[in-house]
Parts: C-alpha cells; structure tokens; sequence
C-alpha cells in the first residue's frame, strides 16, 4: 500500500449511515441509524428525528448533560450496544480551547463520533548510522489493535489534564520516560481524521510531538500496554508502513506526518500536495 493509499484509509467513513449529533445547534458529532433509534427510548435525554439527534435542551449544565448521557451510556452498556465502560472520561467539544459542554466515556465517544483528542510522541534517536524512531508494539491483551505497531508514547487525552501533563503521565505509563525528558518534548502540529473504525466512528484530533532521547536510553513499559520496543531507521519505518499493516492506522497517518515535516518526502514526488492534504480532514467545519 502507498503512503498516500494508507492516509486515506483514515478519511473513509459513509455520512448516508449517520445522523448529525446536535448540542446548542451545533454539530458535535455522528451516531448511526441504529443507535439513534435506540436513544429515542431516552426522550428525556435526545431528541430524535430522521436526520439527527439532539441532546435536550432542558439539559442546561456541564453537570445535568454529564449526569443524564452517563446514565444512558451505562444502560446501552449493560444491554450490549455499546461494547464496554471503560471508565476513562473525554470531555465533549468541538475545540480543545472551547470548555466542554459535558464529559463522557471514552468507551461511548466512537459512538457518538464526538470530536477526540490525543498525543502522539516520535521518539528520535540520532545515531551514527543516521536518525532513529522508536516503535512499541502493543499488548496482544488490548481490545483495540492488540500487537500492531504504535509511537513509543501515544494515547487519548482525557478530560481534566493539559495536553502536556497528559503527555508527560503516557510517557511515564508506556515508557518509564522521566517527567525531566518528555517536559522537554517538541510540539510539532496536529492532523486530523474521521474514519469508520469497529469501536465506532472516529473524529480524532491528534497533537503530534517529537521527543530526541538520548542513544543510551532503552524504553520500559510500565502499564502493561507495550510488549517490546523496537528502535528502527527511517527506512526501515517507511517499509512498514506501505508494505505490511503492522501499524496503527493513526500511528501510520502521524509518521507520515513526520516525513513530510523532516524532508524525507519531497515536493517534486507526484503524491506530495496529496499527502499534505491527506494530513487533515477536508470538512474541519464538523
């Protein structure tokens, strides 16, 4: 697969399958048919008509809109609709600077197609033999992609933390980095994504960031999330990823980031204007 085919694998989703998700009269993400007609039995909580599902504008706090979708979650939960609780909350808005409107279950989020938030760190080695990226496979025991290839820190950003000190925490959780190393990491940018994935649709806003580490530090996982590292040349990166699906889709999207950001992609090649573009959604509007 080219890197250009393996961008658009994050851009795939079927709109004719979803039905808008309202708050205040803005569009805040997508659910299917099925599950909008499963939420008409919580009238009290949505609204629900043929082209979208609006949260109750009864529901006027952070606190009442928190409350009263987290009951219903749970419900769907126990009845099997939505997969599992994973007791992890996001909070809920169309921009990380805006406050939320309310929180809710990551395990629900891909439901919804709310709008996500994460980090994603490049760990960089410079060697004698050239620059170096460190890459985690992650545990066969995870619900989603047990044993692909991901960064050496990655993960979702959670309500109630700043992207760097949930930066920070990750580095600490997968890969023993101590707080006085990945405090020194460099934002780089951000791409973004809406792809049909099996835990829902994902609306994903992802804060890319390189870490250097010095050759003397190997990574140890300490959450039982990463079964080993790997530290690998950039070619051997680029290899990876467009011959084999051992990357995490979104893992993929980020390097490729990178690629373009470092100059190992170049403007004379026929994809490049394509990868660019590729690195964020075209209807940024929702």
């Amino acid at each position: 697969m080219s890197l250009l085919e393996r961008v658009k694998t994050c851009h795939i989703w079927q709109p004719e399958n979803y039905r808008s998700f309202i708050i205040n009269n803005e569009v805040h993400g997508h659910i299917t048919h099925d599950l909008s007609t499963k939420l008409k039995d919580f009238s009290n909580v949505f609204n629900v008509s043929s082209q979208s599902v609006a949260l109750s504008s009864e529901l006027t706090t952070f606190k009442d809109r928190t409350n009263e979708v987290e009951n219903v979650i749970k419900t769907l939960v126990k009845e099997g609709i939505i997969p599992r609780w994973r007791d992890e909350e996001y909070a809920v808005t169309n921009s990380w600077h805006r406050p939320p409107l309310f929180k809710m279950d990551r395990g629900a989020s891909g439901h919804f197609g709310i709008r996500s938030y994460g980090v994603h760190v490049n760990g960089l080695v410079k060697t004698e033999e050239g620059l170096k990226v460190w890459v985690g496979k992650r545990s066969l025991s995870k619900p989603n992609a047990p044993g692909e290839l991901d960064h050496i820190v990655a993960g979702g950003q959670p309500y109630g933390l700043s992207i760097l000190e949930n930066l920070i925490k990750e580095a600490e959780e997968e890969a023993n980095i101590p707080r006085a190393i990945s405090s020194a990491a460099k934002a780089t940018g951000m791409v973004t994504y809406r792809c049909e994935r099996p835990d829902g649709l994902k609306n994903d806003h992802l804060y890319t960031y390189d870490l250097y580490l010095d050759e003397s530090f190997t990574p140890k996982n300490m959450d039982g999330e990463v079964e080993e590292f790997y530290l690998w040349p950039i070619e051997k990166i680029i290899d990876r990823i467009t011959d084999t699906d051992d990357f995490k889709y979104n893992v993929s999207l980020v390097l490729i980031h990178f690629l373009i950001r470092e100059g190992y992609l170049a403007p004379d090649e026929d994809t490049y204007s394509d990868l660019i573009k590729g690195m964020h959604r075209q209807d940024m509007a929702s």
